[in-house]
């Protein structure tokens, strides 16, 4: 069993030193997190970072102060692996959390057994991560592309408007990408008019939309990585006159919905777990949006209310934990069941799959603005986890 010393880190990043001021040498628990905070998925991950930031000021483990060393892969595989070998390696940090990019997650997690520390992510959907490449060292505590899948034929159900359309998948081609638009095509009764694929970092769509107009499409459904290329998509097809529906699995962050302004009204998130506008019925929730707002000056989207709930679920399981060790960490992350402002996160032990439910939400005009905010993410209708749920043999995890 390998052995973690609670040791002061000798370097962190900048971001996490400034929420984190030095202080007299001491004992401390050390997180690394991974996360793209430069590169095309910045957007994303400046806000997973912020949440975990927030949700780990002042905590401490087992009397020990938190320590928080944030790394940026900039969204990129290799450098991923590099900075969680410098992380585990360097820094000695028991646990790594983040991992925006499915790529970047499964890559890191090819090489879990090497790093021996159990890895935790708060975004990465591919099913693979817990389906086919799962492995005793990966948790995931959101919903997959599966599960998302499984909430929009549950609301394609009820949706004739919707069901009835021929949809356009756009997406990136890459795990995330490919993993989301397979999903989609496997829902019951889905008509697929056409398809375009991309490499990340594309921010001319005007050959993709040519091809959506020359289709019979009539909605666009967009199975690309959350970040500045899929803003730049919905504003270059709402230019071109695209005016029919566009869907995304999990929405994107609210800072990229503000700065699309009325282009982003009426976007379909299918798949989200959490909004700030849950704020009226949601009291942990509301104290979140205000706390968020007041460090950082805007609204928290649902990939830094996700990291927020995910770093609630990560200090848990290690205060939970009989030591700061590699198996014993994991023991106690397959066997906590933590509240959250999302609600409990519980992981299943079979697959380390986070069982947790989604919302289908529409993006709608806020008049007045709340919170500096002129448009947010309305939760339309709730899907349990029973609902979505998929079992291990069918994402194809045959167990550690």
């Amino acid at each position: 069993m390998r052995k973690f010393r609670l040791s002061n880190m000798a370097a962190c990043a900048l971001a996490a030193c400034a929420a984190w001021p030095a202080g007299p040498a001491a004992a401390e628990v050390a997180i690394g997190v991974l996360v793209p905070t430069t590169g095309v998925l910045a957007p994303l991950g400046n806000d997973m970072r912020n949440g975990f930031l927030l949700a780990a000021k002042g905590a401490t483990v087992k009397g020990e102060p938190v320590r928080l060393i944030v790394e940026d892969t900039g969204a990129n595989p290799a450098n991923g692996l590099r900075k969680a070998q410098k992380l585990v390696l360097e820094d000695e940090v028991p646990l790594l959390l983040g991992m925006a990019s499915s790529a970047v997650t499964l890559g890191i997690n090819a090489q879990a057994p090497r790093l021996n520390v159990p890895i935790v992510t708060t975004n990465a959907q591919a099913v693979p991560v817990t389906g086919e490449q799962c492995s005793r060292f990966m948790f995931r505590t959101v919903p997959h592309d599966g599960n998302t899948a499984k909430a929009s034929a549950a609301m394609f159900a009820e949706r004739p408007d919707l069901i009835e359309r021929k949809w356009f998948v756009v997406y990136h081609d890459y795990a995330y990408g490919l993993s989301n638009k397979a999903e989609f095509s496997h829902i019951p009764g889905i008509q697929i008019a056409g398809e375009a694929g991309r490499p990340m970092g594309t921010a001319d769509w005007s050959s993709a939309i040519s091809q959506i107009q020359a289709s019979d499409a009539d909605g666009i459904y967009l199975a690309l990585a959350v970040g500045d290329d899929l803003a730049a998509f919905v504003n270059q097809a709402r230019g071109y006159g695209l005016d029919m529906p566009i869907m995304t699995p999990a929405g994107i962050p609210d800072t990229m919905l503000q700065a699309l302004g009325k282009n982003g009204v009426g976007m379909i998130a299918n798949g989200l777990t959490a909004s700030w506008m849950q704020e009226d019925e949601n009291p942990q929730i509301a104290e979140l949006v205000k706390a968020y707002h007041d460090e950082y000056g805007i609204v928290p989207g649902y990939q830094a209310i996700q990291a927020y709930a995910g770093m609630q679920f990560v200090l848990a399981a290690l205060e939970a934990a009989d030591e700061i060790s590699t198996d014993a960490i994991i023991a106690a992350l397959e066997n906590t069941a933590a509240e959250t402002v999302v609600g409990p996160i519980d992981i299943r032990a079979e697959d380390h799959q986070g069982m947790q439910g989604t919302f289908v939400a529409e993006a709608v005009a806020l008049d007045p603005p709340r919170h500096g905010a002129s448009i947010g993410w309305k939760p339309v209708t709730q899907m349990s986890w029973d609902q979505i749920n998929l079992l291990p043999e069918e994402t194809g995890c045959k167990g550690f």
